[in-house]
């Protein structure tokens, strides 16, 4: 099963995650497949970068976000992104509609 989770970097008592798709098997600091992010829980607010489209990619391929993982894919907006594509694919929205809420979403919240 793939997996997408937090590996460790960074100093002792310094932490700084990457968000990495990889093996369930591999170790927690390990091989993985590909890094999709950044977690920086040290400043204040967190620093929080992840590459929407390809994040949204996995997930359609059925990788599985740890609960940590989950938590901060919500936050920068992941989620309601695949939400929407999914409202295109049915038919209930448009692309251009699409568009416009993600952005008064992301603008709203402020998450980068």
């Amino acid at each position: 099963m793939v997996k997408m989770r937090l590996k460790r970097v960074g100093k002792k008592h310094k932490p700084i995650y990457h968000i990495v798709v990889s093996d369930s098997r591999s170790p927690r600091d390990g091989k993985f497949i590909e890094k999709l992010g950044i977690y920086n829980p040290n400043t204040n607010p967190p620093i929080i970068f992840i590459k929407i489209e390809k994040s949204i990619s996995w997930i359609n391929k059925g990788a599985q976000p740890t609960k940590t993982v989950k938590s901060l894919l919500y936050k920068s907006g992941v989620i309601y992104k695949k939400y929407l594509i999914n409202g295109i694919k049915k038919g209930i929205l448009t692309k251009e509609e699409s568009n416009e809420k993600f952005n008064k979403w992301y603008k709203k919240n402020n998450y980068s």
